[in-house]
């Protein structure tokens, strides 16, 4: 099962479940049209997630990030992972811009499109080198964020290391009509909510540590 970001990697799926993959194979995407944040260089393998970072400013907002395969990244010390899929990846990318320029926070963006079968490796790699590890899917919260916590309260890798999980998605509420971009803040799957999450979230990793905290206000999350 592959839930593509955008149009670019989108193609690149249906090309390599339609021609190279054998067996039962299934694709999901967006009804509306989504930012592209990939180009025909990024890497795209199925089963393997890639990681996102914010390297820059730029005038053009995927010029501002680099993409790897996760399994050719090496640690940079992240104060959290944000796991995405699917239109969810972008408001990732605009979340980790957020918690940079207002926060100074250091995002790795996990670009987890394929769920099925699942990078249980990447996602154990995060945990381990950032112990905070936010989930975020633009339907009810589940699809993602339970296959990611079990694979992080199942590995033996992460025995002893304490680790603060989170889940943007929609709660439990019945669901209304309206454009994309009007829903997604109805629904509270925003940039701004994970953002909000975030630094929720890295505000108890640093009580448990016993480091200095602020209060902080995000705008615009409502």
């Amino acid at each position: 099962m592959v839930v593509p970001c955008d149009m670019v990697e989108t193609r690149k799926a249906t090309d390599y479940l339609l021609l190279k993959h054998v067996g039962p194979k299934y694709i999901r995407f967006a009804r509306e049209a989504t930012p592209i944040v990939t180009d025909e260089k990024t890497p795209f393998v199925f089963g393997k997630a890639n990681v996102i970072r914010l390297r820059k400013e730029a005038a053009i907002f995927i010029e501002a990030f680099e993409t790897k395969l996760e399994s050719e990244y090496r640690d940079e010390r992240e104060d959290l992972t944000i796991i995405a899929c699917g239109p969810m990846v972008p408001e990732a990318m605009r979340a980790a811009w957020i918690l940079k320029s207002d926060f100074g926070y250091e995002t790795r963006v996990l670009n987890l499109h394929t769920l099925k079968p699942l990078d249980t490796e990447a996602i154990v790699r995060a945990a381990r080198d950032t112990s905070v590890v936010l989930t975020a899917e633009e339907h009810q919260i589940g699809a993602l964020a339970w296959p990611v916590a079990s694979a992080i309260t199942q590995s033996p890798a992460l025995y002893g290391i304490p680790t603060i999980t989170g889940a943007i998605g929609v709660k439990d509420r019945f669901g209304d009509s309206g454009a994309p971009w009007e829903l997604i803040k109805e629904f509270e799957v925003s940039a701004e909510h994970i953002a909000a999450k975030a630094v929720e979230l890295i505000g108890v990793k640093k009580s448990r540590s016993g480091e200095p905290m602020s209060e902080v206000h995000l705008v615009g999350t409502k």
